[in-house]
C-alpha cells in the first residue's frame, strides 16, 4: 500500500507541477507565450516585465499553490505519519512537483526554472526557517545587488535556495524552540535536514539542466 500511495503522490505531485501559471496567464491576459519574450523564463519576474505586476503576483501565487497543495493532501491522506519513510516520500513529492513545473507535460516539457515553486516546498516542511530565510535573502539582496537587473523577482530566489539548507543546519544545531505547539525553530528531526540538503541539490540540478537547454535550444535557432 506504501508503494501505491507512493506512486500516487508523485503523479499528483507532477501533474500539478506542470500547471505553468506564467504561460496561462501571459496567453489569456496579452496572447503571448511568455517563453519566447523578455528572458524566456516562464516565472514571475518575466511575467512582471512583459504582463504586469499584478499578474506576476497571480502567477506567484499559483507556483507556491502548485507547491504546498500536492504536499497537504499528501501529507492528509497518504503520509500521516512522523516517520522518515512518510518523509522521505513527501520529499519525493516535492520534487516531483519541480520537476512537473521545469518539464511540464502539458506545454511540451519546456518550463520554468522552478525557484518560486521550490520555495513553496520549503515553505511546507521548514516553515519557521523558511520566513527566517526569506527575509534575510531580501536583505542580502538589496544590499548587496539592489542595482542588478531583475534583483527581486530573480535574484531573491537565487539567494534563498542555497541558503535555506545552511539556515536549517544552523537553527538544528543552536537553536530549539517550539512555537504554538506546531510550528518550530531548529529541533527537526535528521531525516528533515537530509532530505532538505537532497532537494537543494535537486534544485540546483534541475536549473542547471533548463538553462542549458534553453541556451541550446536558442543557438539551434
Amino acid at each position: 500500500m506504501y508503494f501505491l500511495f507512493l506512486f500516487l503522490s508523485l503523479a499528483l505531485g507532477y501533474l500539478a507541477g506542470s500547471i505553468s501559471f506564467a504561460i496561462l496567464i501571459s496567453r489569456w491576459v496579452r496572447g503571448i507565450d511568455i517563453r519566447t519574450v523578455g528572458n524566456k523564463n516562464p516565472g514571475t519576474a518575466n511575467v512582471g516585465r512583459e504582463v504586469g505586476i499584478v499578474w506576476a503576483a497571480l502567477v506567484l501565487l499559483g507556483d507556491l499553490a502548485k507547491a504546498v497543495v500536492p504536499l497537504v493532501l499528501a501529507r492528509l491522506f497518504f503520509f500521516p505519519e512522523d516517520h522518515y519513510s512518510d518523509y522521505f516520500a513527501l520529499f519525493l513529492t516535492g520534487m516531483s512537483v519541480i520537476t512537473g513545473h521545469c518539464w511540464p507535460i502539458y506545454f511540451g516539457f519546456r518550463g520554468g526554472r522552478g525557484l518560486a515553486t521550490s520555495i513553496g516546498i520549503y515553505m511546507f516542511f521548514i516553515p519557521v526557517e523558511f520566513f527566517v530565510t526569506l527575509v534575510i535573502a531580501f536583505l542580502v539582496v538589496q544590499v548587496f545587488f539592489r542595482k542588478k537587473k531583475y534583483s527581486i523577482g530573480m535574484l531573491t530566489p537565487m539567494v534563498f535556495v542555497p541558503l535555506a539548507p545552511l539556515m536549517l543546519i544552523l537553527s538544528n544545531a543552536f537553536v530549539d524552540i517550539h512555537l504554538f505547539n506546531i510550528l518550530k525553530l531548529g529541533g527537526h528531526p535528521w531525516y528533515v535536514l537530509v532530505g532538505v540538503i537532497i532537494m537543494s541539490g535537486y534544485i540546483f540540478w534541475v536549473n542547471r539542466r533548463v538553462v542549458s537547454a534553453r541556451i541550446t535550444r536558442d543557438e539551434t535557432i
